[in-house]
C-alpha cells in the first residue's frame, strides 16, 4: 500500500471521527463501566467526593461503615451500562432502583471519576489507535 492510499484511508477515518470514536469507546464499554463500579464500591461519586448523605447511625452500625458504597452486587450493578455517541458518554443503570438512588445520592454517582481519568483516557486512546491501524493500515 502506497502513501497516497494511506492518506486517503486516514482522511476517511478522520472524516468519520465521531463514529470511529464511538466504535473505539464501545470496545471498552465493560472497562469504563467497571471503573464506575469500583468508584461506587469505594463510596465515592464521579467527582471523587463521598457519596452523601451518610447512613443513619443505626444503619451504619449494621453495615459497619457510614458512607454508602453502592456495592458491586445486585441488579443495580448488574444492569449498569456505558453509552456514547462519539462526542460524549455516560454510564447509568437500567435497574428500577436507578431513579431512587440518583434522587438520594445525585447523578454524580455515575461517570468516570477525575482520579481515574488518566486510566480511562489510556483505554480510549489505545482502542482508537487499534481501530485506526485496522482501518488505515490493515493491521
Amino acid at each position: 500500500m502506497g502513501i497516497s492510499e494511506i492518506r486517503k484511508k486516514s482522511n476517511l477515518f478522520v472524516a468519520n471521527i465521531e463514529a470511529n470514536i464511538e466504535t473505539a469507546l464501545m470496545e471498552k464499554e465493560q472497562a469504563f463501566t467497571d471503573i464506575n463500579r469500583m468508584q461506587m464500591l469505594a463510596g465515592k461519586k464521579s467527582d471523587d467526593n463521598a457519596i452523601l448523605p451518610k447512613y443513619s447511625p443505626a444503619y451504619a452500625k449494621k453495615k459497619g461503615f457510614t458512607t454508602p458504597n453502592l456495592k458491586l452486587t445486585g441488579a443495580f450493578q448488574g444492569d449498569m451500562f456505558f453509552q456514547t455517541d462519539g462526542r460524549e458518554f455516560f454510564v447509568t443503570s437500567s435497574d428500577e432502583k436507578m431513579e431512587q438512588l440518583t434522587d438520594r445520592y445525585g447523578d454524580m454517582i455515575f461517570g468516570i471519576p477525575k482520579s481515574r481519568l488518566k486510566v480511562a483516557q489510556e483505554l480510549a486512546l489505545g482502542s482508537l489507535a487499534r481501530l485506526y491501524n485496522r482501518f488505515v493500515l490493515n493491521d
